[in-house]
């Protein structure tokens, strides 16, 4: 059902509650996409906390931070685009916010939440695409902005296995960052 299905029908059955349909699906639209970019980029944080974890279990020999930021930035954007997440059809109360599924009946929410699923899949799908293209790109950044050099050492910070940790590390932040944006 598209949203202009959905004005028909509650033109057809209007709320018991005095609410502009208008604005109630403006504001369920514009939740249901915040949500699920922030949802999508938050994934993607959890992805990189993982490989961090597993990276810092591993041992590994010597590399430089520079070489291994360029490495891990394009292997994570890789698998990254591998492991998109799917938004459910349970989802659409998270996605839809309290607020709009109280102003609307049990049966009113029913013919709205497929709406608001489909809705967030297509953002989702969106983000997805600007996580995978961002995390591939972020590795001049990342090397300029935490000054990551190209020298090796047989000290415990320069085995990649660490490097790549710490590399996926500040990727995650940059995605919780980019979830909550100001």
């Amino acid at each position: 059902m598209d949203r202009n299905e959905l004005e028909r029908w509650f033109r057809e059955n209007p709320p018991e509650t005095r609410v502009d349909v208008g604005e109630l699906l403006d504001r369920c639209e514009a939740a249901a996409r915040r949500h699920a970019r922030e949802d999508a980029w938050l994934a993607a944080k959890r992805w990189a906390l993982g490989r961090a974890r597993r990276w810092e279990a591993g041992w590994s020999p010597p590399a430089s931070e520079h070489f291994v930021a360029i490495e891990v930035c394009h292997e994570m954007a890789w698998e990254l685009a591998h492991h998109e997440p799917v938004v459910e059809e349970g989802d659409g109360e998270h996605l839809a916010g309290g607020p709009v599924i109280e102003a609307l009946s049990p049966e009113a929410w029913r013919k709205i939440r497929s709406w608001v699923v489909g809705l967030a899949a297509e953002e989702e799908h969106a983000t997805w695409s600007e996580v995978v293209r961002f995390t591939d790109r972020r590795a001049r950044g990342l090397i300029r902005e935490a000054g990551l050099t190209r020298d090796v050492g047989w000290d415990s910070e320069h085995r990649y296995s660490a490097i790549a940790a710490h590399v996926a590390r500040l990727l995650a932040h940059d995605y919780s960052v980019r979830a909550h944006p100001r």
